[in-house]
């Protein structure tokens, strides 16, 4: 036995459809848009970001600093690098 629908709920269905596919194309439209303003640098994104006026130059040593470990200790960085090269993040990594 065919599944049978009313004229009523095609319309609302289609409705729905519709007003969700306007939804998607404004939000994408508006995400792309952003990225955009970001890029040509219209918004700054992270007012916070020093990268171009930093002082650090590539391959420089890291000043030795005691930092805290996760048990409540304190490490040296010094201590570190000696053994291995070190990676230090500060921040977020996602």
């Amino acid at each position: 036995m065919p599944f049978i629908v009313s004229p009523l709920w095609k319309r609302r269905l289609l409705r729905g459809f519709v007003w969700a596919s306007g939804l998607v194309m404004v939000a994408t439209g508006g995400f792309f848009g952003y990225m955009k303003a970001v890029e040509k640098n219209w918004i700054h994104y992270n007012k916070w970001d020093r990268r171009e006026n930093g002082s650090l130059q590539v391959g420089q040593q890291a000043p030795d600093m005691e930092l805290p470990t996760l048990d409540g200790g304190a490490v040296r960085l010094a201590a570190l690098w000696r053994e291995r090269p070190v990676v230090l993040v500060f921040g977020s990594c996602t």
